[in-house]
């Protein structure tokens, strides 16, 4: 899990998720959920040792903080 915070009237925020070990490439999966339905997420980068995820507020969410659970599978080096 990872948490992320936005601050004031901050609508979206990137997220980098850190991996224990690298992956072989960046051909690998990735999938995030958040704790709360107002907050969506994509893939912005991938790299061997880490993943950027771009958390976008929904308009209709009033939080200003959540956790993602995320699992990555694929390769390693």
């Amino acid at each position: 899990m990872t948490p992320f915070v936005l601050t004031g009237t901050e609508t979206q925020i990137n997220v980098n998720v850190n991996f224990d070990e690298p992956f072989a490439d960046i051909n690998y999966v990735i999938v995030g959920m958040s704790n709360n339905l107002g907050f969506q997420f994509s893939i912005k980068s991938q790299h061997k040792h880490t993943a950027e995820l771009e958390v976008v507020r929904q308009p209709d969410c009033n939080l200003s903080y959540g956790f993602i659970s995320w699992i990555a599978v694929g390769p390693c080096s």
